[in-house]
């Protein structure tokens, strides 16, 4: 009901009293080589169990941790075979539970299973140039963002090239380098436009439904607008990484503030949904801190969204 006092008293921000702060549970890492530890982590997804699985990047492997933040695997070493990655930015986990990973350097999508063992790599040499961030329809179909190419290209779940869609520009349907990319289960393909400052929303075969940007998001006192991850929650809710907090993406645009720096935030970078009740962000900054926190996060709380027609994302 906090929301719509909110709404009713015009009130920008709830209080303490209204709504107990999302809080951090859970630090992961710090900057090293070894297990457990991170040198810019990035892209983060959730196993059928629980399982959280980081894009270690410039380690130039995938890590695994518990539900509770206990290491479990790592796998991936820095070269050109199969089975190396390359900085790995982003990862998706299948239907199947297995582990699709961007290899961006090495131009490919390759899938491993929790162990570790290659599964299959696709390269599309000539459709990928840098492959980025990446979504996995309840299809099986693969969306991933080429960063290089300005576009977003899509596979079947056997690694064939389906289409794409995009170009570089500053146009509504175009793209300035397209980092993050999350998929709901309407198969609308939500991209982080960080180049143009903006999330676009499109259909599966790439006709332009909705695109917002900075005077949309309606960010008090921020001037500049800083884009990163998008996720969706099991509501439905897009989550969207901007400047140094989290935010739900509302239908007009606004951004509905979920997790900021006194949260414990500070260099967000990526952001997944857990259904036990959490988000999890990568973190990354020029200093030493690299690491992957767990925060709580209630989505009953944003529940009464999809029943306001001003704010709940309608297509």
């Amino acid at each position: 009901m906090y929301l719509f006092r909110r709404l009713m008293k015009h009130d920008p921000k709830p209080t303490m009293s209204d709504m107990e702060r999302h809080v951090l549970i859970r630090r992961l890492g710090k900057r090293g080589r070894a297990k457990g530890q991170f040198n810019v982590p990035c892209g983060i997804a959730v196993t059928k169990a629980g399982d959280i699985v980081v894009a270690d990047s410039e380690n130039h492997r995938i890590q695994i941790f518990s539900c509770d933040g206990i290491f479990r695997a790592k796998f991936g070493c820095k070269g050109t075979n199969p089975d190396q990655l390359n900085y790995p930015m982003c990862v998706a986990v299948t239907n199947d539970d297995k582990i699709a990973v961007t290899d961006s350097v090495n131009a490919c999508v390759k899938v491993f299973s929790t162990n570790g063992v290659l599964v299959s790599w696709f390269s599309a040499k000539s459709e990928l140039d840098t492959p980025y961030g990446i979504a996995i329809c309840y299809d099986q179909s693969i969306i991933v963002t080429d960063i290089c190419n300005h576009c977003i290209v899509v596979l079947s779940k056997n690694g064939q090239f389906s289409h794409k869609f995009g170009q570089y520009g500053c146009e509504s349907n175009e793209f300035d380098h397209p980092y993050f990319v999350a998929v709901n289960n309407d198969k609308h393909i939500f991209v982080s436009d960080v180049g143009n400052n903006s999330i676009k929303i499109f259909s599966f075969r790439g006709k332009l439904l909705r695109t917002f940007d900075s005077n949309d998001f309606k960010l008090a006192g921020e001037t500049i607008v800083s884009l990163q991850g998008v996720t969706v929650d099991s509501d439905g809710n897009t989550i969207v990484v901007c400047n140094n907090s989290i935010y739900i993406l509302a239908k007009n645009g606004r951004l509905w503030e979920v997790i900021t720096p006194s949260d414990g935030l500070f260099s967000p970078r990526c952001v997944t949904y857990s259904t036990k009740g959490c988000l999890i962000v990568s973190q990354s900054d020029f200093n030493e801190v690299q690491e992957v926190c767990i925060f709580r996060y209630q989505k009953e709380d944003f529940r009464s969204l999809n029943f306001l027609d001003l704010y709940a994302i309608s297509i």
